[in-house]
């Protein structure tokens, strides 16, 4: 009778086993691939390797943020293939909070506070605020983006941080001098400057600072010929022999007039370099403009054709 009692605890106990192993590799499956839905629920990703079943009707409205107050690009797989993600490394590992996760195409962490970076702008919202900071890749190392505090606001995107302090670039309206001044000659060099023209120029928006840097000034001497290239030049000395141009024809049917004549419209086209960086650090930013344009500055300039009579003299 014990021999009997025995084999069933045995049994029961083996069946347990098993029935404990059948819930683990469930537990492993669930988590390692989608589930599969039952019509009409559809798999739909929520973050940091979960997905869920969800009937249309009932999911959230798009728009939808993710860590850090980004948009997830609304319902679906992520943007971006995890299984591609970098690992974090350093410091950025030691820190980790969450991630990788996707913000449209790039690989994303949050971390908190690592020095020696700076606090985020502003006074922490409550005692309870903490430090965060995004970091994203596109594939190599993962380098900072933004930083926030808890209990907050979460600050705009990237991109929208980089359009705001492009739009606090005040770049200098040149004026287009030109010697000689207002009236030249055919064949005759003249000489292009801009007066009081940047060689750069910063904005700001919350903790992206964004550089114009002088790149390329062209000048269109408007006779037709075309523009021209000159490196940065703001001086008359400078442009005596860096950017001249000599007029091939008299400004007959030029657009504009000097004291009451014809004469062509002159203009000068300054182009910058935009560069980003945050919390002092150089980042890319997506989708943001790699240039920026000054006001055009323009000038009229009359051109006279000289000609010479020779007569004979007894």
């Amino acid at each position: 009778m014990l021999i009997h009692v025995r084999r069933a605890i045995v049994a029961i106990a083996v069946g347990a086993l098993a029935f404990a192993g059948a819930l683990v590799a469930m537990s492993s499956s669930a988590t390692a691939a989608a589930p599969t839905c039952v019509p009409p629920a559809v798999v739909k990703w929520v973050g940091v390797s979960q997905y869920v079943c969800v009937i249309p009707a009932d999911e959230p409205s798009p728009g939808a943020t993710t860590p850090g107050g980004e948009d997830s690009s609304g319902p679906g797989a992520p943007s971006c293939d995890l299984a591609a993600a970098p690992a974090p490394s350093g410091l950025v590992a030691e820190h980790l909070l969450e991630g990788p996760y996707c913000l449209g195409t790039r690989f994303c962490v949050t971390t908190d506070l690592i020095v020696p970076l700076a606090l985020p702008d502003g006074e922490p919202p409550n005692e309870d605020s903490e430090e965060r900071y995004r970091w994203c890749s596109t594939g190599g190392a993962y380098q900072l983006e933004s930083s926030w505090w808890t209990g907050e606001n979460e600050p705009p995107s990237l991109l929208e941080r980089a359009l705001s302090a492009i739009g606090q670039i005040d770049l200098a309206t040149p004026t287009l001098r030109t010697s000689p001044t207002g009236r030249t000659l055919v064949t005759l060099d003249t000489w292009f400057w801009a007066s009081g023209a940047s060689t750069s120029a910063t904005g700001s928006a919350f903790d992206l600072v964004a550089t114009a840097t002088f790149a390329s000034m062209s000048v269109d001497p408007g006779d037709g010929s075309g523009a021209f290239s000159c490196p940065l030049t703001t001086t008359r000395a400078a442009a005596e022999s860096d950017c001249r141009h000599a007029y091939r024809r008299a400004s007959l049917g030029g657009s504009t007039s000097v004291e009451g004549r014809p004469a062509y419209s002159a203009s000068v086209r300054l182009v910058y370099d935009l560069s980003f960086t945050v919390g002092g650090t150089p980042v890319v930013v997506p989708g943001a403009p790699t240039t920026l344009e000054a006001p055009v500055a323009s000038a009229p300039i009359r051109v006279d054709e000289v000609q010479s009579i020779v007569t004979e003299v007894d």
